[in-house]
């Protein structure tokens, strides 16, 4: 049984994300699993969906609904949440790095953030390096409030990893109900593709190297030298480059 306190800490806690999410204005409760009714919907909403879709959204119950409603904003809060400890463990991982004469591997493992990048580069996470990551970061979470956009480089879908990796800590730590598979549907939204997950692999090692089948698979340059670099159409932080 859990002690009564300790159940008034989660039920403060999950009330202090709900009222958080509310400024995470980047993201609709639709992106995060709100299931709403057909009727809820604009006429450009519906007229883009098709009839299966429509028929799926008139078989949720009402119960169903509720719940997604609500899961919905409780990950909008844990987002909210994790974007502002995401960013103030990275101030803890630059820190921690100035106070080095040099970086390791092993120094690298031991950071809050720059340790859940891939590890095959985990020697060049200077300072600097680290710093840049920082801004990209800030850059990932302010585009949660202001509206988001895919990322705009190399760096900026790792942050978005690096963002995911911390709501599910805290899920873990609080025990969050939130619905299944909530991170999948997250990274549809928020990823224009998952290619950059390659660079995790160990199969894949060395492959960002071999210009002519990134060409021919349409992968964008995942050098070391190039996560900073925007993708097409896009912009980053005058510091990043």
């Amino acid at each position: 049984m859990i002690p009564e306190h300790e159940d008034q800490e989660h039920e403060d806690y999950v009330e202090y994300l709900i009222q958080s999410g509310q400024e995470l204005n980047g993201l609709s409760l639709q992106q995060l699993g709100y299931r709403p009714r057909p009727e809820d919907l604009g006429d450009d909403e519906r007229h883009a969906l098709e009839a299966w879709d429509l028929e799926w959204m008139e078989s949720v119950t009402p119960e169903q609904r509720d719940r997604s409603l609500f899961q919905a904003k409780l990950l909008a809060g844990a987002l909210w949440e994790a974007s502002a400890v995401l960013i103030d463990q990275l101030f803890e991982d630059v820190a921690e790095l100035r106070s080095l004469d040099e970086v390791s591997r092993r120094d690298i493992a031991e950071t809050y953030v720059l340790s859940g990048l891939p590890p095959r580069h985990a020697d060049k996470y200077d300072v600097r390096f680290a710093q840049r990551f920082l801004v990209i970061a800030a850059d990932m979470a302010a585009a949660l409030v202001r509206g988001w956009t895919h990322p705009s480089c190399v760096a900026q879908e790792l942050a978005v990893r690096c963002l995911l990796d911390q709501v599910e800590v805290i899920q873990d730590l609080y025990g969050l109900n939130l619905a299944d598979g909530w991170r999948g549907q997250v990274e549809e939204h928020l990823l224009e593709d998952p290619d950059s997950e390659l660079l995790y692999q160990n199969a894949m090692d060395g492959f960002e190297d071999d210009v002519e089948l990134n060409m021919q698979l349409g992968f964008a340059p995942m050098r070391l030298e190039d996560w900073f670099k925007p993708f097409n159409h896009s912009h980053v932080p005058a510091f990043v480059r």
